[in-house]
């Protein structure tokens, strides 16, 4: 089975990183993060891509896309190379922090499996129910 994928939209404003949208393929998110900078508000923007290798359980994030409206000259070049990230992009696009007390954000993979999990959960209980609901 293949890498699960999926792309996230991000906003930055007002000194927090917000998901704007989960768009279905990289060039549909790269086109609406293209639209979202243009909002007054929004100083920057990027595309997150997010893998899940359902064999090693390992899920991987990277910058796909990135705009700053505050940056002078050409924006830096993009890297399609696994895992990569361009050192430009690293440095003007941190991490959002989180402090010990906030959530940990899920992605929308980890969202997607953990929603199957659930709807398997339920199916097996019902399935039991009636297993035992007709043997008793």
């Amino acid at each position: 089975m293949s890498a699960l994928t999926a792309f996230e939209v991000q906003s930055f404003r007002n000194g927090n990183w917000k998901i704007e949208t989960i768009p279905d393929s990289k060039d549909l998110a790269v086109h609406q993060a293209e639209q979202v900078i243009l909002h007054p508000a929004i100083r920057k923007v990027r595309v997150v891509q997010e893998a899940f290798d359902p064999k090693s359980a390992e899920q991987k994030f990277r910058t796909v896309f990135f705009r700053d409206k505050n940056a002078v000259g050409k924006p830096p070049a993009q890297s399609d190379a696994p895992g990569a990230l361009a050192a430009e992009t690293a440095q003007a696009a941190p991490t959002a922090r989180l402090s010990p007390k906030a959530p940990r954000r899920v992605g929308a993979v980890g969202l997607i499996l953990k929603f199957a999990l659930i709807v398997s959960v339920g199916i097996a209980a019902i399935l039991a129910l009636r297993y035992f609901g007709a043997n008793l």
